[in-house]
């Protein structure tokens, strides 16, 4: 059995450089934004993987209230269908908590 390894952010900073977190970082903030734009218009299938994608960056970073938002969004979505226009605006302001928390700890 391989064991799979859970890095962290301070991990990744490591293996991949500050200059290069820093572009991943700039990347994944500009894809998250316009990927959740308007995402209740989206239709179940691409909202699902809209989050089941960004729960999986939002992990490198350390994000853990937008990777937990992300992993109930996706679980909601496969049980209940689309999200609303309410859903996606909470989603929304808790990325835009969390990007000044982790550029906190980038500038650190």
């Amino acid at each position: 059995m391989i064991k799979q390894e859970n890095l962290n952010m301070d991990e990744y900073r490591r293996i991949f450089g500050s200059t290069k977190m820093q572009k991943l970082w700039q990347e994944f903030i500009t894809e998250a934004q316009k990927y959740l734009h308007h995402i209740e218009d989206e239709d179940a299938e691409k909202q699902q993987i809209c989050f089941h994608n960004l729960r999986a960056y939002a992990l490198v970073f350390d994000m853990t209230e937008f990777t937990r938002v992300c992993t109930e969004m996706e679980e909601n979505i496969i049980e209940f269908g689309a999200i609303s226009h309410l859903d996606a605006e909470n989603v929304r302001q808790i990325l835009q908590k969390s990007i000044l928390e982790v550029e906190q700890k980038l500038a650190g």
